[in-house]
C-alpha cells in the first residue's frame, strides 16, 4: 500500500530547530525544521564540505534526499546564467574552495567572482 505524501517533505526556514537537539555536527548550518511524511520532524541541517542536507533528532542524524529539500527550499534547479557569462570547469584544493564558498555565500562561482573583484580593486 503507498501513501500519496509518502517522501514528502516540508522545510520551515524560521522553525525552532533547537526544539529537536541541542547541537549540530562541526562545520554546519542548521536552517530550520523539517518535516518529513507529516510526522517525522527535526531540525534541517546543512553539511558545509559536502552540501549534503540531514535531519537531527537528539544526536541522532539522518541523511535526505538533496533534491526534495532542494525542492523544498525553493532553490532546485539550474542557476541563472549570467549575461556575457561562459562555463569553465576549474580545479580547486578543499581549502580553496572553502574560501570561494564562504565568500560566494555558498557559490564557489560566485566567491571566484568576488575575489577576483577584489584583487582587481587592490592591483
Amino acid at each position: 500500500m503507498t501513501h500519496v505524501n509518502r517522501g514528502r517533505l516540508a522545510v520551515d526556514t524560521n522553525g525552532n530547530w533547537r526544539l529537536y537537539t541541542i547541537t549540530i555536527p562541526a562545520n554546519s548550518t542548521a536552517l530550520g525544521t523539517i518535516t518529513r511524511d507529516e510526522s517525522d520532524t527535526g531540525a534541517l541541517v546543512r553539511i558545509e564540505a559536502t552540501g549534503a542536507y540531514v535531519q537531527v533528532n537528539a544526536g541522532v542524524i539522518r541523511s535526505l534526499d538533496g533534491r526534495k529539500v532542494s525542492a523544498a527550499l525553493g532553490v532546485a534547479g539550474r542557476p541563472a546564467e549570467m549575461v556575457g557569462g561562459k562555463a569553465v570547469n576549474i580545479y580547486l584544493d578543499p581549502a580553496s574552495r572553502a574560501i570561494a564558498e564562504q565568500l560566494g555565500d555558498g557559490s564557489v562561482s560566485k566567491g571566484i567572482r568576488v575575489a577576483l573583484a577584489r584583487a582587481a580593486v587592490s592591483a
